[in-house]
């Protein structure tokens, strides 16, 4: 039964730790866009205003 439960315990930990990691990754990249996403964004706000 400790053997199954431990089991189970490492198979949370790590869940938990994809998960952690994935949030992180999704929070980088909203808050730092690339640099070509910005200049695609610049190029479509000129064409818009012209």
């Amino acid at each position: 039964m400790d053997t199954a439960l431990g089991l189970l315990e490492l198979l949370l930990y790590i869940v938990a730790i994809l998960a952690l990691s994935m949030s992180v990754t999704w929070a980088v990249v909203r808050v730092s866009p690339s640099e070509s996403a910005k200049q695609q964004r610049d190029r479509a706000d000129a064409d818009a205003k012209s």
